[in-house]
């Protein structure tokens, strides 16, 4: 048999999924680990346009909030906290132990801070001086 790999710019879901799969058997066998599994809150609109929210995994104790997002015209509203409030509540409701969010320098650094994170984790080296941050919060 031959094996070839192949570039995808835009994977389809069911591609990643496979990738999730063959990861779950993988944690099961080794560790005897709980599943990754995925959640996501979302802002809709009344005509049930998503103009929010964030999503994210439970990874082995430990909530992680991949993306956090509020249209611009809903910003400063108090929707960001909310939705972080929920992501939290679920962290805590599930037995994590803790949680993480990445962002950048120019992103929401203070934010989270204000949120009780705190940097874990520091990386130079991006484009134009950016820096990455990955922050961690405490589950009770």
């Amino acid at each position: 048999m031959t094996y070839t790999i192949s570039y995808t710019s835009d994977p389809k879901h069911e591609d990643i999924q496979v990738l999730y799969d063959g990861l779950k058997t993988h944690m099961i066998e080794k560790r005897d680990l709980k599943p990754i599994s995925f959640f996501g809150y979302f802002i809709k609109d009344d005509n049930g346009n998503i103009v929010g929210g964030c999503n994210g995994c439970f990874l082995y104790g430990c909530l992680v909030v991949d993306t956090l997002w509020v249209a611009e015209s809903l910003r400063g509203q108090g929707y960001g906290t909310k939705l972080m409030h929920e992501a939290e509540r679920l962290g805590v409701d599930g037995e994590c132990r803790f949680m993480t969010v990445n962002t950048m320098d120019w992103e929401a650094l203070d934010f989270y801070k204000k949120l009780g994170f705190n940097i874990e984790f520091e990386r130079k080296g991006f484009d134009k001086g950016s820096v990455f941050y990955l922050l961690r919060k405490e589950l009770k």
